[in-house]
């Protein structure tokens, strides 16, 4: 095929080590490069092919010339930069492929390259990056990959990944605390951005929100503390959550708007919202933080009742609201089914 240098663009991300061949500004192909080592780096900037030689010889510095060959590492083609001793070649070490293992120039795998050779010439524009962190968006999803740091040019990752991110036009936002959790420490990963989904709870929005990743929902794992039970885990899955905590909150995700709502069993005492929630089996359950806060605000309580109370709260630490009644009568009690509010006083 008949060399198109207008319409190629061949782009190389060190860290990488990938080369795009472009056609019209379209990915056309994407093949496995080695790049320069850290004592030798490739260099970063905009050139073009200024000559194409078939069956090189190498001429090593303060050595003899390797003739073309088996034993000649710049395999059967050698693609020239304008820039003095660089360029894009075959190997004669297929292994190193896809490493930062040359003196500076692009290696090719020798089927690769003679592929190419037949579709770019002299006057090809060739684009040397260094990226260490790409995105790419799929079916509503956005994937970032992280490269190592061969040349060490980037030491603050996160700043250079949020910059990334930022900078692209994404449909939905991101969990940004979830990302940073994720991502960890680590130096080279591919994974799923997190985007962030507005969680409510019992019809207010909730400080910190939920999040979607590999189409599950997940919500900060600090929502076990509604009913005295710290999580260790800093994010549950929603089924998970809701199966753990049966009769105590249901939820519902709405897609559309990209919200979930969660309810639980609220309990109003004396007027105050209570801190911890209830538990419903056939009816309330009452948390013991409040009937010790019920203890302290009635004096007065028949000692048998007080003994069955106490029974209950040893074996259980929830008591269910009819006991609560029959201990205090003198309480005025009333229960919200649809609502799920119970309110005390």
């Amino acid at each position: 095929m008949a060399a198109e240098t207008n319409q190629w663009l061949i782009r190389i991300n060190i860290p990488a080590c990938s080369m795009e061949l472009l056609h019209s500004g379209e990915v056309w192909r994407e093949f496995p490069v080695t790049v320069g080592k850290a004592a030798t780096p490739t260099p970063v900037g905009k050139f073009i092919i200024s000559n194409k030689i078939k069956n090189p010889t190498w001429y090593p510095a303060g050595k003899l010339p390797v003739p073309p060959g088996a034993e000649n590492p710049l395999g059967g083609y050698w693609l020239g930069l304008n820039i003095p001793s660089y360029g894009i070649h075959g190997n004669n070490n297929p292994s190193s492929i896809g490493f930062p293992y040359s003196n500076g120039c692009i290696r090719m795998q020798n089927s690769d390259l003679k592929m190419l050779v037949q579709l770019v010439g002299v006057g090809t524009p060739v684009e040397i990056i260094y990226q260490t962190v790409t995105v790419k968006t799929f079916e509503e999803k956005i994937w970032l990959t992280i490269f190592p740091d061969y040349y060490h040019k980037n030491p603050e990752q996160n700043r250079v990944i949020r910059e990334k991110l930022e900078e692209q036009s994404l449909s939905h936002l991101i969990h940004w605390e979830a990302l940073w959790e994720i991502l960890g420490d680590k130096k080279m990963v591919v994974l799923e951005v997190p985007q962030k989904v507005e969680l409510c709870l019992d019809g207010t929005e909730y400080q910190q929100p939920a999040f979607i990743l590999a189409e599950q929902l997940y919500l900060p794992g600090e929502l076990a503390g509604l009913w005295s039970k710290k999580s260790e885990k800093k994010y549950i899955e929603l089924k998970e959550f809701m199966r753990a905590y049966a009769g105590q909150v249901y939820g519902v995700f709405d897609q559309q708007e990209r919200k979930v709502n969660l309810y639980t069993l609220r309990i109003y005492c004396f007027g105050e919202l209570f801190p911890v929630r209830g538990w419903f089996r056939e009816e309330p359950y009452l948390p013991q933080e409040l009937i010790t806060f019920l203890q302290r605000k009635i004096s007065t309580i028949d000692s048998k009742e007080s003994s069955e109370l106490q029974l209950s709260l040893e074996e259980e630490g929830w008591v269910p609201l009819s006991m609560v009644k029959k201990c205090w009568p003198q309480l005025t009690v009333d229960w919200e089914p649809v609502n799920w509010i119970l309110s005390i006083r």
